[in-house]
């Protein structure tokens, strides 16, 4: 099976080790006519005896291994035959998580689970060897400084680059209308408009929210760098620049826009029935704007449409949806028969008119109130969404419910009108509790320091009988009232495992912090449960992190502290939460062997620097890792970079998800 192809010439070669001839037969001819010949081995000994032509990745399919070990092995042996190390690409077919454990170790640059379409992994195969485009990536140069420009330009055009310069930055978004540009390279100093003004106008209009933003610049002060990239920069290069580095980080960041386009653009981001994007294409982007902030998101709303129909009604309305929107507007499927669109516009006022507008020109194509095709419409703002994607869609929802329920055909605000801005009703939530109407959204955990693995804080939300979707601080304070807190937290404990054996399954570990409430920890036989729980789904490398209240603790130190040690002997670490510098803080943290701090969120958007650098100090003397919270500006990371915490989360990293997807590779290489 050991195979070449003679007739590739010089062209570089795909080595690949496997026993599966079905997969490298239908490969060969696909790599080869896109300038990649494929050089096949059945075992790991005539692959590192082999001498590679003129190698570009080494595709391994963990099926031809005898165990997950080996690979660490194999690899070292395949670099020693060659001068420069060789890209490493693994193909699983299972889930085994020693597998991906392996992968990792060995420094892959991919890892792709099996099966898949062979012209799809062609695609990926492509993109990991790094072969040119059939038109050049195009890199748009912002600088006022000619010399500066001209060197970064030049660097770029010597590694196969088209480049553009732009010396006045109030030329920009005019030049990238002529050049469009693949890329932007932005000085962060330029007189008329600085860097960082120039990209928030940039992410300000939806088709360059992915664009790539590298600066590059002489500042050397890292609160101006932090801004830089929380602002929409991806990368931020100090000059001066080595050529290398410069190319190297360009084309890093080129092939990550590639790859999130490619997964963007996959069969995942339309609705087959209606054509429009899908509802995880769609709280994607309203994740991303959620977490952006700032006054953009007061001038964008969501709009959902519920219909009083089928399935072909559906499918009339999407039609409509399509022709009523402007080219801005982002319309999806979001339910069995609702549709959203998500609108910018210049003011409140002019969302509100959207609206309308929208009603409007549906009910001219039939959709009209008192006929069966009626049409509720609802919207709620950005500003007013909670701060997460999911709890925004239910509320613009809850507001087409009201609309169509009145039969006006007027559209309905959330917050306006009979909408009430939340639910509170104690008989409401605790039937909800009861009937366990929850769902869990995870929120990720960035680490400022390199992490073993990916951290997410579960973070549920409970749903209302009228279909809202209320955060944790409107409905955990009612269920301990209605004495429900044990349930509510056996529900969280167990669906919370059950989503760490699904990383575990799909290959991707996570660590998991969820909140307990020491009103049922206080039992004696709670420890024995959490373990009995653990274990019946053998979890046993993956166990939760477990977060109690300070202001709970407070109250029975000696207790929490009990709980704190034995749940600490069975490998489960524990988060304090809402530490301050006060004294309930103090004594909390001076008798709880806590591993875990999360401040407080009034501390942590204070504007004092000085007692959040100076608590996160006595934390870090006391070997507790801090986390903060709640971050909503680069101001606030900015801060916290310098006071020395650990972990960030919040709207600016991105809001609480349904899907534990955050890109932690992102973080790790910038």
């Amino acid at each position: 099976m050991n195979q070449t192809n003679a007739d590739a010439g010089s062209a570089p070669a795909i080595q690949l080790l496997t026993r599966n001839a079905e997969l490298a037969t239908p490969l060969r001819p696909l790599l080869l006519a896109q300038g990649f010949m494929l050089e096949t081995f059945e075992s790991s000994e005539r692959l590192t005896g082999a001498h590679p032509s003129s190698p570009a990745l080494l595709l391994v399919d963990l099926d031809a291994l005898p165990e997950a070990d080996t690979l660490g092995v194999l690899v070292a042996r395949a670099q020693q035959s060659g001068g420069q190390p060789i890209p490493l690409v693994c193909l699983a077919s299972g889930r085994d998580i020693r597998f991906r454990l392996a992968a990792m170790r060995a420094g892959a640059k991919a890892y792709l689970q099996m099966p898949m379409e062979i012209e799809e992994l062609t695609d990926r195969l492509l993109d990991l060897a790094g072969k040119q485009a059939a038109s050049p990536d195009r890199v748009l140069v912002v600088d006022d400084q000619p010399v500066a420009a001209l060197f970064a330009a030049r660097v770029l055009e010597s590694a196969g680059m088209l480049t553009e310069r732009v010396g006045d930055a109030l030329a920009v978004l005019d030049a990238l209308d002529a050049f469009t540009p693949d890329l932007v390279l932005m000085d962060l100093h330029m007189p008329g408009a600085s860097g960082i003004e120039l990209t928030r106008i940039i992410r300000e209009q939806d088709r360059f929210a992915d664009l790539p933003i590298v600066f590059l610049s002489a500042e050397l002060d890292a609160e101006q760098q932090m801004a830089a990239l929380r602002v929409g920069g991806d990368d931020f290069l100090a000059k001066p620049v080595a050529p290398d580095h410069l190319v190297a980080c360009v084309r890093q960041r080129l092939a990550r826009a590639r790859e999130r386009a490619r997964r963007q653009a996959g069969p995942d981001a339309i609705d087959a029935l209606t054509g429009l994007a899908s509802l995880g294409h769609l709280l994607g982007r309203l994740g991303q704007l959620i977490g952006r902030g700032g006054t953009d998101a007061g001038r964008r709303a969501l709009v959902v449409l519920d219909l009083a129909g089928d399935e072909a009604s559906l499918m009339r309305l999407a039609v409509a949806v399509a022709e009523s929107c402007g080219a801005s507007d982002l319309a999806a499927r979001v339910g069995e028969r609702s549709l959203a669109v998500l609108v910018r516009r210049d003011d409140a006022a002019s969302l509100a008119r959207a609206g309308g507008q929208l009603a409007e020109d549906l009910s001219r194509v039939g959709f009209a109130p008192g006929t069966g095709l009626a049409v509720g419409v609802g919207w709620c703002t950005l500003a007013n969404s909670g701060g997460d994607a999911v709890t925004l869609m239910s509320r613009a929802a809850k507001a087409a419910r009201s609309a169509r329920k009145a039969g006006d055909g007027l559209p309905v605000g959330y917050g306006c009108g009979p909408v009430p801005p939340r639910t509170s009703d104690q008989d409401a939530v605790s039937a909800a509790i009861l009937t366990e109407r929850l769902q869990l959204l995870f929120e990720p955990m960035v680490s400022l320091i390199p992490a073993p693995s990916a951290r997410y804080e579960v973070s549920p939300r409970l749903e209302t009988p009228d279909g809202e979707l209320l955060l944790p601080g409107a409905f955990m304070p009612i269920a301990q009232r209605c004495g429900l807190a044990e349930r509510l937290d056996a529900w969280l404990l167990a669906n919370a495992l059950d989503a760490l054996v699904a990383c575990r399954d799909a290959g991707q570990p996570a660590q998991l912090f969820l909140y307990q409430s020491l009103v049922g920890a206080g039992r004696d036989d709670w420890v024995d449960r959490v373990r009995d729980e653990i274990n019946r789904r053998d979890l046993f490398c993956l166990r939760p992190v477990i977060q109690f209240q300070v202001d709970e603790a407070a109250a029975d130190i000696a207790r929490t502290a009990d709980r704190v040690a034995r749940l600490a002997r069975l490998g489960i670490p524990v988060c304090l939460n809402d530490v301050d510098a006060g004294d309930a803080s103090e004594r909390v943290l001076a008798g709880v062997p806590a591993t875990f701090a999360r401040l407080s969120r009034t501390l942590v958007q204070s504007l004092d620097p000085e007692p959040l650098a100076e608590l996160v100090q006595r934390l870090r003397e006391r070997r507790l890792a801090v986390i903060a919270g709640g971050v909503d500006s680069p101001e606030t990371i900015a801060r916290l970079c310098r006071a020395g915490v650990d972990l960030l989360q919040g709207p600016f990293v991105q809001p609480p998800s349904a899907l534990m997807d955050y890109d932690f590779s992102a973080v790790d290489e910038s």
